[in-house]
C-alpha cells in the first residue's frame, strides 16, 4: 500500500492534488453561507466556481465525509445540504452514535473489545467511509479508540481508560 504522494505515479499524484486543491476552494467558498443555510446545487456551485460540475459532487462528498456539510445530491436520501456548525454532529450520525454510548454505558460492549463497525455501520444506513465521522465525537469523549494493533486487528475498540469515580459517560 502507497503511504505518501511522492511515491504514486505523477498521474495519480497530480488527480489527487487537484481534487484537494477543489475541496479546499469549496470550503473557502461555502464560508460565505450561514451554519444551516440551504447550499446551492453541485451545478449552481460548479458555475461559481468555474469548475465542471462532475468535479463538484466527489469534493461535496469529502466535506460531508469529514463532518463539515450535509450533502444530499446525486442519489444520496432526499433532502438539503448545507454547513453544519463546528462541533454539531452530522444528522447521519446521531442514531450510530446514541447506540454505541448506549450499549458501553449497559456493559454490552466491554472495554477493550473490538465495535463491530460493519454491523452498526449496516444496522445505521452508513457507508464504511463514513465511519470516522460517525465514530469521532465518541472517539473525542473517550469513550472508544482506533487502534491499529488489537486482538482482531486494527479497528475501532471499546476504551479501556478508567473514569474518575463520579463521571458520568457523556451523554
Amino acid at each position: 500500500m502507497t503511504s505518501t504522494l511522492d511515491e504514486l505515479p505523477d498521474t495519480e499524484r497530480e488527480f489527487i492534488r487537484r481534487r484537494l486543491a477543489l475541496v479546499f476552494q469549496l470550503r473557502q467558498h461555502l464560508t460565505g453561507y450561514a451554519f444551516g443555510e440551504t447550499l446551492p446545487t453541485a451545478s449552481a456551485l460548479a458555475v461559481a466556481l468555474d469548475v465542471e460540475t462532475r468535479f463538484i459532487s466527489p469534493a461535496l462528498t469529502h466535506l460531508d465525509a469529514e463532518g463539515a456539510l450535509v450533502y444530499r445530491g446525486g442519489n444520496r436520501a432526499p433532502g438539503r445540504s448545507y454547513r453544519l456548525r463546528p462541533g454539531e454532529q452530522h444528522p447521519d450520525d446521531v442514531a450510530f452514535d446514541r447506540d454505541v454510548r448506549q450499549k458501553i454505558a449497559s456493559g454490552h460492549y466491554r472495554p477493550g473489545t473490538p465495535l463491530p463497525t460493519q454491523i452498526l455501520a449496516d444496522r445505521h444506513g452508513l457507508a464504511p467511509s463514513k465511519l470516522p465521522r460517525a465514530s469521532r465525537w465518541l472517539i473525542k469523549d473517550r469513550l472508544i479508540a482506533h487502534r491499529e494493533e488489537g486482538p482482531l486487528g486494527p479497528g475501532l475498540y471499546v476504551a479501556c481508560q478508567e473514569r474518575p469515580e463520579g463521571e458520568a459517560l457523556p451523554a
